[in-house]
């Protein structure tokens, strides 16, 4: 365990998402979302089995205790990245990745549904004040026209969160008997079989500048998946966790640098909102995990 260095690949995993979402962006613009998911899964993979293979064995990639808890998992995942992508193609960035970070809630929510995890009164009052925050930056949506794209736009963002924490909770039970690898590596072998199937609705031949684009969006998504997964394993979670947040930051630049998207007051005060309640659930969990610890050591002694 080497809490710096973990800390470190955290920070440098948002670095290549950001990256990544800015591409997607961009690209989805010109391109069906279809494409772009799957030219990002697809070209997701290769840094995977080279990494893999560098660690160890590139085997692991594929070697799987239950397939069908990957079909499973894959599936609900693919589904939330078309939700994702779709939304920042109708919604400014900052506020996109405001609504996302009530991921978190959505998996304390979702693991005292279906794991039966104890979840106590001030986790679920963090719940609530996130779901609060999220209100105030749809407030300006849900007072707009009906033609308004955005609300379309933050219902997707909602969708692919929501979705986003079951996956994550499918994750949670697959890791007794899968490598972090094959979960990977199964999730994009999936979304790429799966994304292809849009190819009947229409696909655009990307010239070479976009169909590059697409490729570095898909290498960087990789490499940050993979930077993500190792920096768990230098350092406890809870202590990683936080670092994700780095991401607004990131995010509100590229939007203003590359897109001359501003946040919104309310963007501005609801994700901060939800920002704090998911710090408070993270500080939280340490300070639970510190008292297990304990309890361990009084009985051991």
């Amino acid at each position: 365990m080497n809490a710096l260095y973990g800390i470190g690949l955290k920070i440098a995993s948002t670095v290549m998402f950001a990256i990544m979402l800015a591409l997607i962006k961009y690209t989805a613009e010109t391109m069906p979302i279809g494409e772009v998911v799957f030219f990002r899964c697809l070209f997701a993979i290769p840094p995977l089995f080279l990494v893999t293979a560098l660690q160890g064995d590139w085997r692991d990639c594929i070697r799987t205790n239950n397939p069908w808890s990957h079909v499973r998992r894959s599936v609900v995942g693919a589904t939330s990245m078309f939700c994702w992508f779709t939304s920042i193609t109708l919604l400014p960035l900052p506020e996109a990745t405001a609504i996302s970070f009530i991921n978190p809630m959505m998996i304390v929510a979702l693991a005292a549904i279906f794991l039966k995890e104890t979840v106590r009164a001030y986790r679920w009052t963090a719940v609530a004040v996130s779901f609060v925050g999220v209100l105030i930056i749809l407030s300006p949506r849900l007072a707009a026209s009906s033609g308004d794209v955005g609300l379309l736009g933050a219902i997707l963002c909602l969708a692919s969160t929501f979705l986003g924490g079951l996956a994550g909770i499918l994750i949670r039970m697959m890791t007794k008997t899968e490598k972090s690898s094959a979960i990977v590596f199964y999730f994009f072998v999936t979304a790429t079989l799966f994304s292809s199937v849009s190819a009947y609705w229409g696909w655009i031949m990307p010239d070479a500048r976009t169909f590059g684009l697409m490729v570095l969006a898909g290498v960087f998504g990789g490499l940050g998946q993979i930077l993500m997964t190792k920096s768990y394993s230098m350092a406890e979670a809870s202590l990683i966790a936080p670092f994700d947040y780095v991401n607004v930051v990131w995010n509100v630049v590229i939007g203003i640098v590359l897109f001359s998207e501003y946040p919104s007051h309310a963007v501005l005060a609801g994700g901060s909102i939800v920002v704090l309640a998911g710090l408070f659930v993270v500080y939280r969990e340490r300070q639970l995990g510190v008292s297990r610890k304990v309890e361990r050591q009084v009985k051991s002694v």
